[in-house]
């Protein structure tokens, strides 16, 4: 049993190095740009691609074939920081966080097209072999990867304490304004932890190629994931932590696997990050900066990302925000639900039916990322959750539409309360992170638990929705889904409009510009942000539960972290906190993707590319931020 124990905690940091290096590239980034950089992913699956071409193609071995990937994917990251973010300096703060997730987009659609969707045997060059130490054993693989990830860490600590340029990159992290009055150029400092994250991105990725002795494009947003998180449980601020997170975090995962189940891996994972956000939220080695950020506490100083916008609305000039009026929505609704009658086109029908459900959940994340000011980057577990409420209740216990809906909404609410709980004490990235690691929590779980999801194979058989005001009315047909989902898209955005303008809505806005100066002057924030987070689960609940009547099939793949990442790009498009500009992002873009259909697999690339444009041209959003 010991030597079975020896070798997981083996195996562990094998794969904990390299959720290390990945932390690393995230580390870098964060300290001198006080930026996220959600393409890191997409750089660690263009490294393992570049390297496969030279082995598989090229015919290169493979030292020379990993160099070649490393210093390609180096000045990517080079080019990525000069191009695309370097413009958005100057702009609000979520503008160049949205454009390194429209990078990612591009990248991952581009391998698609390079190298297919499909998975590839990577060709390894040595026969792996199997050193036993006792009952223990390690594989020639996991040394290989863990010597490598070792060296390379050991070369950047030391090129950070000894050479000038690693000293400068300390200092531009330290005080990027001090640094540049002592002459330090801190554009090319930034530049260069571009360049050092790519490097580490694309090593990791030929190790894990190695590791598993396989790629795929879809491969960058789990492992971006877990090295994101390996980075969080360290410090996001510190080097060391980020090395002690991702060994932390591999050998946590290999030891779920082992005694618990491999389903139970990445669960264990990510609860144990929300555990360390509520408890520890700076790290294990992070240190008090992200408090500028409006990091952990909500302290005074702190602030939230939403009041970074503000605080450069202000400098650059105020953007006027534009709204519908509450009864605009239901107009709104009326007059599309005027379409069936127009056209028989149902194609053109279903895309329009899914376009308004999309308005409704945009609007669910604009009314916390914008009122409350957390940033949601997870909320589709909050969708999901009204879909299979839905599922459950329609197909399993015979329920009327109106009641499943409203079931549906209610139980989506209070999964959004409980799941708040954990985020009271937390604000701006660390709230936010705490999002992600909720959404990533409820997507495993609808994979896992079979008894009620069914798990991969999804929840199957949603019978059509029927009216039970209506004398049990049932609407089979593609034109009644229609009228249902505009006439619960329309009172729902005309409530939660009246919320908004309402003392609740003023009271939200409030809080998100200063919590601590809210608390002083009596408002409960405790109970406003759990009703907040209410109000947006009963919205997301709400669009849940239609997309079950209207899909008729709910799966896990369609409540996934990229998509709650894609929710919030459109909300932050709309513009941060309008309901009229998130509705009309979330109509919009829906439409867009399927507009753009007749290029097939370039679609997605001009949707990234159309992203950019937009944080380029309106970075406060397509109507202005509220």
């Amino acid at each position: 049993m010991l030597e079975l124990f020896a070798s997981q905690i083996l195996n562990g940091l094998a794969i904990g190095q390299v959720y290390a290096l990945i932390a690393l590239g995230f580390s870098l980034v964060f300290g001198v740009s006080n930026l996220i950089n959600f393409a890191q992913g997409a750089l660690f699956m263009l490294g393992a691609f570049i390297a496969f071409t030279g082995v598989a193609v090229l015919q290169l071995p493979l030292p020379v074939a990993a160099t070649g990937s490393v210093l390609i994917v180096a000045l990517l990251g080079m080019l990525l920081e000069r191009v695309a973010l370097r413009p958005l300096e100057n702009a609000p703060y979520i503008a160049p966080v949205l454009s390194t997730l429209a990078i990612s987009l591009i990248i991952e659609q581009l391998a698609e097209i390079v190298w297919s969707p499909e998975s590839q045997s990577f060709p390894v060059s040595f026969d792996e072999a199997t050193y036993y130490f006792g009952n223990a054993y390690v594989t020639s693989t996991d040394l290989l990867i863990f010597g490598f990830g070792a060296l390379a860490t050991l070369a950047l600590t030391l090129f950070l304490s000894r050479s000038w340029w690693g000293r400068a990159l300390r200092a531009t992290a330290q005080d990027r304004d001090a640094a540049a009055q002592l002459g330090v150029r801190t554009g090319s400092v930034r530049q260069l932890a571009f360049a050092l994250a790519g490097a580490l991105g694309a090593l990791s990725g030929v190790l894990v190629a190695l590791y598993f002795k396989s790629v795929f494009p879809q491969m960058g947003l789990p492992f971006g994931l877990k090295g994101f998180a390996a980075a969080l449980l360290g410090g996001l601020t510190s080097t060391p932590g980020a090395v002690l997170g991702g060994l932390l975090l591999g050998v946590v995962e290999t030891l779920a696997s082992a005694y618990i189940g491999e389903g139970s891996r990445d669960l264990v994972a990510f609860c144990l990050v929300l555990v360390f956000l509520v408890f520890r939220p700076h790290g294990l080695l992070g240190d008090r900066r992200l408090d500028a950020l409006g990091g952990a506490s909500g302290a005074a100083g702190a602030m939230p990302t939403t009041s970074v916008l503000a605080s450069s609305s202000s400098q650059r000039g105020a953007v006027r925000a534009w709204e519908l009026p509450p009864w605009g929505f239901l107009a709104a609704a009326a007059v599309l639900a005027l379409l069936p009658a127009l056209t028989q086109n149902a194609y053109f029908l279903q895309a329009v039916v899914y376009a308004m459900i999309f308005a409704l959940l945009v609007a669910s994340v604009t009314l916390v990322s914008g009122a409350l000011g957390v940033l949601s980057i997870g909320h589709t577990a909050f969708y999901g959750v009204g879909a299979y409420a839905v599922g459950l209740l329609a197909r399993n216990a015979g329920w009327p539409a109106e009641a499943a809906l409203i079931g549906a909404a209610a139980a989506t609410a209070c999964v959004a309360v409980v799941a708040a709980l954990p985020l009271l004490k937390l604000s701006g990235h660390t709230a936010a992170l705490g999002t992600l690691a909720v959404g990533q929590i409820g997507y495993l779980v609808f994979m896992s638990w079979l008894d009620v999801t069914r798990g991969p194979m999804g929840f199957i058989g949603i019978p059509a929705p029927r009216l039970a005001l209506l004398g049990g009315l049932p609407l089979p047909s593609l034109a009644g889904k229609f009228w249902l989902v505009a006439a619960v898209a329309g009172i729902a955005l005309f409530l939660a409009q009246r919320l908004l303008d309402s003392g609740v809505g003023r009271a939200w806005r409030g809080i998100r510009e200063d919590r601590l100066a809210a608390h002083t002057a009596g408002l409960p924030v405790r109970r406003y942000l759990l009703v907040g987070f209410a109000c947006s689960g009963l919205l997301a609940g709400l669009a849940g539960g239609l997309f079950a009547y209207v899909q008729s099939v709910v799966s896990p793949e369609s409540f996934t972290v990229s998509a709650s990442i894609l929710l919030l790009t459109i909300a932050v498009l709309g513009g941060l906190g309008n309901l009229t500009g998130a509705a009309l992002a979330g109509f919009a873009l829906t439409l867009l993707p399927e507009l753009l259909r007749p290029f097939a697999e370039w679609r997605m690339v001009a949707y990234g590319l159309a992203l950019l444009i937009m944080l380029r041209l309106r970075p406060h959003g397509l109507l202005g931020a509220r």
